[in-house]
């Protein structure tokens, strides 16, 4: 008998999903503003989506979800498009629909923290969500707690955002009551 292979339609809706929803609120939705939407899903909203993440060059990043999304495309659930001032622009494609309703169940049952998550987070730009998500995980994947620590510990990694960006971005998320951290 063959393995029965289950369709993971939470992962493909999810990307269907926060393609049609992002519409309008940033300016370009592209590769690296979805890792992070999906990351700050995960591990800020509890939103359960399946999704390993490691520390890259932009933050965290999933290999999974890169090669989810490329196949979504290729069904045509999204377009992928290259934008000649940098970056990808992703767009629901034509069957975006059948993503979403092929993964209702679970866009229903987690519909109010995603909507919360992208009416939080879907105005930044990929640079923004890259910090963000970065000071995310460094709070959670290290448990940090102190804020000076997590300000080095990101300068280090990221020394193109000045200390007070990262500070200025780690008090806004405690304040917001979405990190448990020691200000």
């Amino acid at each position: 008998m063959g393995e029965f292979y289950k369709i993971p339609w939470e992962k493909y809706g999810m990307i269907a999903y926060l393609a049609k929803k992002i519409q309008g609120l940033n300016t370009q939705f592209g590769k690296t503003t979805i890792q992070k939407l999906i990351y700050i899903l995960q591990e800020i909203y509890g939103v359960n989506i399946g999704y390993k993440y490691i520390l890259y060059n932009y933050g965290p990043y999933s290999q999974d979800l890169a090669s989810d999304l490329d196949y979504v495309a290729a069904l045509d659930g999204v377009t992928i498009s290259w934008v000649n001032s940098g970056g990808y622009d992703i767009k629901p494609g034509d069957r975006n629909e059948v993503f979403i309703e092929k993964s209702s169940g679970f866009i229903n049952l987690n519909k109010e923290k995603i909507d919360q998550a992208i009416m939080e987070f879907g105005g930044y730009n990929a640079k923004e969500l890259e910090l963000r998500a970065t000071i995310i995980y460094m709070v959670h994947e290290h448990d940090e707690k102190d804020i000076e620590k997590i300000v080095e510990k990101v300068y280090d990694l990221k020394p193109y955002f000045s200390c007070e960006k990262i500070r200025s971005a780690v008090i806004e998320l405690k304040e917001k009551g979405l990190l448990e951290i020691n200000i």
